[in-house]
C-alpha cells in the first residue's frame, strides 16, 4: 500500500498541471483523477517514464450526466 501511495504522490508531483486528486481505493487500487486536457500527457508519462513504464491499460469508463454543462466524466 505504501508503494502505491508513494507512486501516486510521485505522479502528482511530476504532473501537477493535470493531476487533480490521487487516492487508494478500499481494494488497494491507485486512482488518479486528472483534468481532461491531460489525458494524453498522463498516459504517455505512465507508459514512457522510467519509474512507471506501464504496459497495459485495464479500464476506462465514462458517465454521461446530461444536466451538467460538461456532461461527460471519464473514469
Amino acid at each position: 500500500r505504501k508503494a502505491l501511495v508513494d507512486f501516486g504522490q510521485y505522479v502528482s508531483e511530476c504532473l501537477p498541471r493535470f493531476v487533480q486528486h490521487v487516492q487508494i481505493t478500499s481494494t488497494n487500487e491507485l486512482e488518479v483523477l486528472i483534468h481532461p486536457d491531460g489525458v494524453f500527457s498522463v498516459m504517455a508519462f505512465l507508459k514512457d517514464h522510467t519509474n512507471a513504464q506501464f504496459s497495459s491499460l485495464v479500464d476506462i469508463t465514462a458517465i454521461d450526466v446530461p444536466t451538467r454543462v460538461y456532461r461527460f466524466e471519464v473514469q
